[in-house]
């Protein structure tokens, strides 16, 4: 009866880590879907979304590259760190034609930058030069929208 018992546990239990692992993949996949609704989301908003909406893909494309890198996915991290800087000077650029969740925006481009930088210092040195350019055009569309908020 005891072994029973054990051997059903056991079978629940490897199926419980085994369901976390393909959680794991559609959490991942969730969030490049995520990203590419907020994309297209985007190219049909109307301009004064579209600083909101860039400082978040910003945000989830960070994540997305934190994931890449301990993937060791190089090409793809390339990839998602220049869509950072495109999209942080997106933010940039629309701040300045419409004054709608200015701070929120610049909130979500400092945690950004902030979080970008300390992935920086986890990873290896020849990486870091690549991600502090990009570090910096965050901060610099960060500070531009700063001035916005106080300008008005």
């Amino acid at each position: 009866m005891k072994r029973v018992l054990l051997i059903t546990s056991l079978c629940l239990l490897s199926a419980g880590f085994a369901s976390d692992k393909s959680k794991g993949l559609n959490a991942e996949q969730q969030a490049a879907g995520q990203i590419d609704e907020l994309k297209h989301k985007i190219e049909k908003d109307p301009e004064r979304d579209v600083c909101i909406d860039s400082a978040d893909i910003v945000r989830e494309l960070v994540e997305q590259f934190n994931n890449q890198m301990n993937a060791g996915e190089l090409q793809p991290a390339q990839h998602t760190l220049d869509d950072i800087g495109v999209y942080a000077d997106k933010a940039r650029e629309a701040a300045k034609n419409s004054h709608h969740k200015l701070k929120q925006a610049e909130l979500t481009l400092h945690k950004s930058a902030r979080r970008l930088s300390d992935i920086a210092q986890s990873l290896a040195v020849e990486n870091r030069q690549a991600i502090t350019l990009v570090v910096n055009r965050i901060e610099a569309a960060d500070d531009d929208i700063l001035n916005q908020v106080f300008k008005n």
